[in-house]
C-alpha cells in the first residue's frame, strides 16, 4: 500500500489541477473576446483551431507570438504582423503582446518596407516619410485596441505617446497620451514633465503651467525628494510666464 501512495497522491493532485483548471476557465471565458473561424484559419490553420477550442487559447497564443518572431527576424511583413495581431486577439488581456506588436508595427515594419523598395537610397524622402507615418498610425491602432483590454496601461500609453510624437510629429497627439498615462497611479516620472513640456511647446503655455503645477503639488511635493527637478521647470515656466510672486507656487525649505 505504501508503494501505492505516492501514485495516488499524483492521481489526486491532477485531478484537482483538472478541476481547478476548468472552473478558472469557466470565470475567465466571459471576459475574452469571442474570435470568428474565419478571421484566425488563414493564418493558423484547422489544427490550431482545435486547439483553440478545447481551451488552450493562451497556449496557442504563446506559440503563435513565438513564430511570429521567426518570421520578424526573416523580416517578413505580412506574416509577422498576421501572426503577431493573432496572438493578440487570442490573449487579448497580454499588455506584452500589444505592446511589442504596436511597437513592431509603428517602428520596424516602415523599414522593411522602405528596403523591400530598393532602400533609402533609391526611395524618396516623401515616400519614406508617408511609409513611416502610415505604419505609425497603424501602430496606434493596435496599441488603442490593446488599451481597451490590458490591464497595466501605462506601458503602452508611453508606446502611443513616443509614436505619435517621433514618428507622426503630432505633439498634441502625444501630449494627450502622456496626461493619460501621467494620471494612472503606477505613472513613471516623466510623463507628467513631457506632457507639460509638449502643451507648452505647442503654445499652450497657461494651460500646461495650470495642469503641471496642479499634479506637482497633488503627486510629487510630498514624495521622498520632492521632485526638485520637476519644480525647477515649473519655476522656469513661472519666470517665463511672469506670474507675481504671489502667484507662483510657494517656497520650499528645502530650496536654495
Amino acid at each position: 500500500m505504501r508503494k501505492l501512495a505516492p501514485w495516488l497522491a499524483s492521481l489526486a493532485l491532477i485531478t484537482a489541477a483538472g478541476i481547478f483548471s476548468e472552473y478558472s476557465w469557466i470565470k475567465v471565458r466571459p471576459c475574452i473576446p469571442e474570435i470568428g473561424r474565419k478571421e484566425l484559419e488563414p493564418t493558423l490553420g484547422q489544427g490550431v483551431l482545435l486547439g483553440i477550442m478545447g481551451g488552450l487559447r493562451t497556449v496557442v497564443a504563446d506559440l503563435t507570438w513565438i513564430r511570429s518572431y521567426v518570421l520578424w527576424e526573416r523580416k517578413d511583413r505580412p506574416g509577422c504582423e498576421a501572426l503577431m495581431r493573432t496572438a493578440c486577439a487570442l490573449d487579448p488581456h497580454s499588455r506584452y503582446f500589444w505592446e511589442n506588436t504596436g511597437y513592431a508595427i509603428g517602428y520596424d515594419l516602415a523599414h522593411w518596407e522602405v528596403r523591400k523598395r530598393g532602400g533609402y537610397a533609391k526611395v524618396p524622402k516623401e515616400t519614406q516619410d508617408r511609409l513611416f507615418r502610415t505604419y505609425a498610425r497603424r501602430g496606434l491602432d493596435v496599441i488603442d485596441e490593446g488599451l481597451k483590454y490590458s490591464k497595466n496601461k501605462v506601458s503602452l500609453l508611453l508606446l502611443a505617446a513616443q509614436l505619435s510624437d517621433m514618428k507622426l510629429g503630432d505633439k498634441h497627439l502625444a501630449s494627450a497620451y502622456y496626461r493619460q498615462a501621467a494620471e494612472l497611479p503606477n505613472s513613471p516620472w516623466y510623463a507628467a514633465r513631457l506632457h507639460a513640456r509638449m502643451e507648452w511647446e505647442a503654445g499652450n503655455k497657461p494651460a500646461a503651467y495650470t495642469w503641471y503645477r496642479q499634479y506637482w503639488l497633488g503627486r510629487m511635493k510630498d514624495v521622498d525628494d520632492g521632485s526638485p527637478d520637476d519644480l525647477m521647470e515649473l519655476r522656469e515656466m513661472e519666470n517665463q510666464l511672469r506670474l507675481p510672486m504671489l502667484s507662483r507656487i510657494p517656497r520650499q525649505s528645502w530650496e536654495k
